[in-house]
């Protein structure tokens, strides 16, 4: 018989890391849209020096966002796995799908 096991306060633990970091990616990235929105604005003065480097920050700001949602998804997979450890519930689910 197989047994499993797990730490709640771990696995909770991980998942609100997970969480926090999910949300300081979206404040890096809404910092980085205010920045893109000034670059744009102020293209016309620098020739487009300033728009390439507004493309250049949202490429880095996609990224960001596209890491955050990684992490909300992870952490709601675990607290979702804990919730149905502690209920019994061993059905096979896809809680990490991506």
């Amino acid at each position: 018989m197989t047994v499993v096991q797990m730490d709640y306060d771990q696995i909770t633990m991980s998942a609100n890391g997970y969480k926090a970091a999910a949300d300081a990616l979206r404040g890096v990235a809404k910092a980085l849209e205010a920045a893109i929105q000034i670059l744009r604005a102020s293209a016309f003065l620098s020739f487009g020096t300033t728009a390439a480097l507004a493309q250049y920050l949202e490429g880095i700001k996609n990224a960001l966002e596209k890491v955050a949602q990684v992490c909300e998804k992870l952490s709601k997979g675990l607290m979702q796995a804990m919730t149905d450890h502690k209920n019994g519930d061993v059905t096979t689910k896809g809680y990490f799908n991506f």
